[in-house]
């Protein structure tokens, strides 16, 4: 992981699998807030801000997001929950959330998440390599270095690109329909 501590704001009822991913987010260099409620959420995004939010399924996940947009509080935020049926975390998807996460949460899938949300807030991106290529050879490339690094998980690659999992895999289809090649899934 790179120099920077990013600030991860867990929202869930205090339990043993919210805090298994606290201790797993702080074991990767994480400091890790918790709210128990949207309003304790919100109180803490403006008092101390946030570099990634997870959020419990049990809660209105669009008014939270509705609200944060309101406010400008800028996090991304990903579903969680523990046994949520699908249509729950579908819902929560379509409400604004990067991705679900189901809990208790793979070591792996955190400490992926959290190092790419340190890269990002750690410095610029470099982008003249870029310079000259189309958005969909550099969306191309940004997906399948993804799915490398991430050692073929569609899950994973997905939270870290900030797309579901049915866009990943419609993406990864297109790539392999045009001979391109591509991980094979963890």
């Amino acid at each position: 992981m790179t120099g920077a501590r990013i600030r991860m704001l867990l929202v869930g009822v205090e339990g043993s699998e919210f805090r298994l991913a606290a201790e797993m987010a702080r074991e990767n260099g994480a400091e890790v807030f918790t709210a128990d409620g949207i309003e304790p959420a919100l109180e803490r995004l403006r008092s101390d801000g946030a570099d990634i939010v997870m959020i419990d399924v049990c809660f209105d996940i669009a008014v939270f997001l509705e609200r944060m947009r309101g406010e400008r509080l800028g996090a991304p935020v990903i579903a969680c929950g523990i046994d949520a049926p699908a249509p729950v975390a579908v819902a929560a998807i379509r409400a604004g959330a990067r991705d679900y996460l189901p809990l208790p949460p793979e070591r792996a899938l955190i400490a992926a998440a959290i190092e790419t949300i340190a890269h990002r807030i750690s410095g610029p991106i470099e982008i003249d390599a870029l310079v000259g290529h189309t958005v969909a050879d550099v969306e191309r490339e940004l997906i399948l270095h993804t799915l490398e690094r991430c050692h073929g998980n569609r899950t994973s690659a997905s939270t870290i690109l900030g797309i579901s999992v049915r866009t990943m895999r419609n993406k990864l289809r297109t790539f392999i329909e045009a001979g391109i090649p591509v991980s094979p899934a963890a």
